[in-house]
């Protein structure tokens, strides 16, 4: 009997406290995880910030570690943060950028096609003046 007045309390607090912390941790967690390239968060300190740059492990040129982003304040500013310093995702980047190109094909690649049939185009006008 004496057991139970010390367990029931201690399971009552976890039940009430330990477990709901958890899930908040769990999902705080994945959405961090979650957020990526293009998406515009919110910090931990209240700034609105697009994702620029993440870690990618098969190539370590960017220079960030496994939980470190870029991130875009404004047209100027850029800086490393910490992963978990992202509170909530405001934006998710649908992989469209503003040219209308998708993130498959970066702005650089659409502009060079067009340069590239454009120099196709010339040759072939000088091929026919010939």
């Amino acid at each position: 009997m004496e057991l139970l007045i010390f367990a029931i309390p201690m399971v009552l607090v976890w039940l009430l406290f330990v477990r709901p912390q958890q899930k908040r941790m769990r999902d705080q967690q994945s959405l961090t995880q979650r957020a990526g390239i293009g998406d515009v968060v919110i910090t931990a300190g209240g700034f609105i910030v697009t994702i620029m740059d993440e870690h990618d492990p098969d190539d370590d040129s960017n220079g960030l570690a496994a939980d470190e982003v870029l991130v875009a304040m404004s047209d100027d500013v850029e800086v490393v943060m910490l992963r978990r310093s992202i509170a909530q995702i405001r934006e998710r980047w649908d992989g469209q950028y503003a040219d209308g190109s998708f993130a498959e094909q970066s702005p650089q690649d659409a502009e060079s096609e067009e340069f590239d049939s454009g120099a196709a185009d010339a040759a072939d006008d000088s091929a026919d003046r010939d």
